[in-house]
């Protein structure tokens, strides 16, 4: 079994631990749900700073099979490069977002170092 590096003392968790739980799978294949709490920033204008809480939030999954039209589009799915860039794709109660894992605050309620 997985265990975590959850440093007891101080309640903080690593950040490649919590992008291994964000990609945790139940029995039937369905993506766990977890809360997250991330800071806003735009690169372009340089503002943000505000803290962004996403409850029941979950990790976007890849289309199962490459090359799969979009329902609402009529255009391929494209590789969004998330390793390069440091990004991911949340599924929120308030849509899809986009997040930079750098800004990953606390997850379920950890502090993430």
């Amino acid at each position: 079994m997985l265990q975590l590096h959850i440093r007891s003392m101080q309640n903080e968790m690593l950040l490649s631990d919590v992008l291994t739980e964000m990609k945790k799978l139940d029995e039937h294949k369905n993506p766990i749900p977890f809360d997250i709490t991330v800071r806003t920033y735009n690169s372009q204008n340089k503002s943000g700073g505000r803290l962004i809480t996403y409850e029941n939030a979950v990790l976007m999954q890849p289309p199962k099979k490459p090359g799969l039209i979009r329902l609402s589009q009529n255009t391929d799915f494209k590789n969004p490069n998330h390793f390069a860039n440091r990004t991911r794709n949340l599924k929120t109660n308030e849509g899809i977002k986009k997040i930079h894992i750098l800004f990953i605050i606390k997850f379920n309620g950890v502090d993430v170092v």
